[in-house]
């Protein structure tokens, strides 16, 4: 079934009511904050928290709005560490909607669910080296099927709204092909780009 680009408020909140009371007037505030939980595999992770942020950044394309859900800090996040989810999607900071996530950034959101991790503990118990040479687990699974819904921008410029994302991708260093999901709600505020470059990591502006 098609999915509309933008609906009424009350029918996003029939889209999008499921989704952690994301259309829940008294739900607690989350400035700057997302809360959600994720799948990579058979790995299920529940009451995940962190920094909700977006941009907006000028590329060779035109404008792309950036949507960042980062587990624990921002900065936490970076070349050799990351744990989050990334929307993206040409055009400037859109308004209230539900909004698809699909491969194509044109006319839907395309989406990242990207994690680096230590992996289990038998093998960092046969491994006598240090910390800086264990072996380590990393996943970055694209955005296959979902909704990111935006229940209200509000005076200063705030974005909240709800995700719900099916994604797929490759296991490294293993190797092998694995499937994910994410799902949360979140009150993003704006951070300029150069705050984004400054990760290191492939956000695509």
């Amino acid at each position: 079934m098609p999915r509309p680009s933008a609906l009424s408020f009350a029918a996003l909140c029939a889209v999008a009511g499921a989704l952690l009371a994301g259309c829940d007037a008294d739900a607690d505030s989350l400035l700057g904050e997302f809360r959600g939980s994720d799948r990579v595999g058979a790995e299920v992770r529940g009451d995940l928290e962190g920094e909700a942020v977006y941009t907006v950044a000028e590329t060779a394309a035109g404008p792309v709005f950036v949507l960042g859900l980062f587990v624990g800090d921002l900065f936490e996040s970076d070349v050799d560490e990351y744990d989050y989810v990334l929307f993206r999607r040409l055009g400037d900071r859109p308004g209230v909607g539900a909004y698809a996530v699909e491969a194509d950034p044109v006319t839907a959101f395309s989406a990242t669910l990207a994690r680096a991790d230590d992996v289990d503990e038998s093998l960092e118990a046969d491994d006598e080296s240090d910390d800086d040479d264990r072996f380590r687990l990393s996943a970055a699974l694209a955005g296959t099927d979902g909704t990111l819904a935006i229940s209200r921008v509000d005076d200063y410029g705030n974005v909240l709204g709800t995700y719900d994302l099916e994604a797929e991708g490759v296991l490294l260093p293993r190797g092998g092909r694995v499937t994910g999901a994410a799902r949360g709600r979140f009150e993003a505020r704006y951070e300029p780009p150069s705050t984004f470059r400054r990760l290191g990591l492939d956000l695509g502006i």
